[in-house]
């Protein structure tokens, strides 16, 4: 019985890693080149760091990026006229076009203002990738296919790990690791897949973490690192880091907010010699302004409340169809049937996760625990709509301009926290039939997943 219970507990992972590696495989290689979100740019950000350059150069106060390889632009394009232009195809002749152009050693300032101002950590994999491809004469267009793969693969394997470790929402912490939008940006260029995945690997440390657990200085310096990696790569991170307080504040008050202090000095410090030297006001021509739109909220702090209802009253939809996946270049929508799959899927691995809550075989959370879950999560949301208020809308503009549902993806997890602890990592539920039930219902699920991805991406674009 042991030896079941043991094999059950990795297949939810196993059955996880057959699905999402063919999935990434299929947006890897179906969506034309530069066909997700800012690819480009984070394309050209992995490159910037495999030149030996960290930090980037700003021209003047209205373009800031870096020198690159002066064929990069023409080995990378081909394929602008297909964004947010639904009856345009990829055209094989453009894929020839750029097909043999190979590096060269001329450099050449190529603009990229609002990536060039990421950090460093989660291109790491994406420039070690440029750097073997250049250095074994691959061309452009293979070397953006294989960041893609070690991307997408990297992604796949950090979420696996995840689903394996977990002890708490196994199950719902699968289902967000899938979602065709997760899977997109895995397999790309951006760094976003791999931030998703070191989300939820984190998440699923934590959640094996209650009021008794005897918990290591090395482990918590581990997990401190992670989570000044995550709020580095995205700010508004840095609030989720609050909820480790909740398992180590009764025993050492000042090691508590470890996580939380390293992630604010990694955020400060990257602030100061990374992005500070190459920002830019964005926008500026629509009225745009950073200290103008700081200075207004700050003087209209009643009109919050209102500007919230408002955004999320006229995008609120649009937010949640993204969370779960609008492919390509934000222009390839879903079937509204595979919508309401994804919506029931949520829902019914919010409802098995919390199944086992009377059971005497799980340890809840501690109200504190909960309590530093949802205020922090609900934080770090809030924090994605003032940035993007700040440096992205009109000053005094009564709606969030720029928010995308994509950026809600690497905070979800941390909700899995709420759920009762099982004492079996990777494991859905006690119940064994529940268990086995519930992994061949999500392998349904991924199957109809997988298939379309490769309906939708194909009518798209081929």
């Amino acid at each position: 019985m042991k030896y079941a219970a043991l094999n059950w507990t990795f297949s939810l992972a196993k059955v996880y890693f057959f699905f999402a590696s063919i999935m990434v495989v299929i947006c890897a290689f179906i969506t034309p080149p530069g066909q997700t979100p800012d690819e480009k740019p984070h394309f050209a950000r992995g490159l910037l760091l495999s030149e030996g350059k960290i930090v980037g150069q700003r021209l003047s106060p209205m373009i800031s990026g870096g020198m690159l390889p002066s064929n990069f632009s023409p080995g990378y394009t081909g394929f602008d006229n297909l964004p947010f232009q639904p009856t345009r195809r990829a055209s094989p002749a453009a894929l020839d076009a750029i097909r043999d152009v190979h590096w060269n050693k001329e450099l050449s300032f190529v603009g990229f203002p609002n990536i060039v101002i990421y950090a460093p950590f989660t291109y790491i994999p994406s420039a070690v990738t440029i750097w073997v491809a250049r250095h074994t004469r691959m061309t452009v267009l293979q070397t953006s296919y294989a960041v893609r793969l070690v991307n997408g693969f990297l992604t796949v394997f950090l979420c696996t790990a995840g689903i394996a470790l977990a002890r708490r929402g196994a199950l719902f912490l699968a289902v967000i690791a899938s979602m065709p939008m997760t899977m997109a940006l895995a397999a790309s260029c951006s760094q976003d897949g791999i931030l998703i995945g070191l989300s939820i690997l984190t998440a699923s440390i934590l959640t094996r973490f209650n009021r008794w657990t005897d918990i290591s200085l090395r482990n918590w310096i581990l997990l401190s690192v992670l989570f000044a990696v995550l709020a580095v790569s995205k700010p508004p991170l840095l609030m989720c880091a609050l909820i480790p307080v909740a398992f180590m504040f009764d025993r050492k008050k000042l090691l508590a907010f470890l996580p939380f202090a390293l992630g604010f000095i990694f955020v400060g410090v990257w602030s100061r010699i990374g992005i500070k030297p190459v920002k830019i006001q964005f926008l500026p021509d629509v009225g745009v302004s950073d200290s103008g739109q700081v200075h207004w909220v700050l003087t209209h702090i009643t009109s919050i409340p209102g500007l919230a209802v408002r955004t999320l009253e006229q995008n609120g939809y649009g937010y949640v169809t993204q969370w779960v996946g609008v492919l390509g270049w934000l222009d390839t929508p879903l079937p509204h049937s595979f919508y309401h799959l994804a919506f029931i899927t949520v829902l019914l691995a919010v409802v098995v996760s919390f199944s086992s809550f009377r059971s005497r075989e799980v340890v809840l959370p501690t109200r504190l625990t909960s309590l530093l879950t949802v205020l922090s999560t609900l934080a770090a949301a809030g924090v994605v709509f003032l940035s993007l208020y700040v440096i992205w809308t009109k000053v005094g503009d009564p709606v969030v301009d720029g928010v995308q549902g994509r950026y809600f993806l690497p905070i979800v997890p941390f909700l899995s926290l709420l759920f009762p602890q099982l004492k079996l990592g990777g494991r859905i539920s006690p119940y064994l039939p529940l268990h086995q039930v519930a992994v061949v219902a999500i392998a349904a699920y991924w199957f109809v997943d997988a298939l379309t991805i490769v309906n939708v991406l194909s009518a798209r674009y081929w």
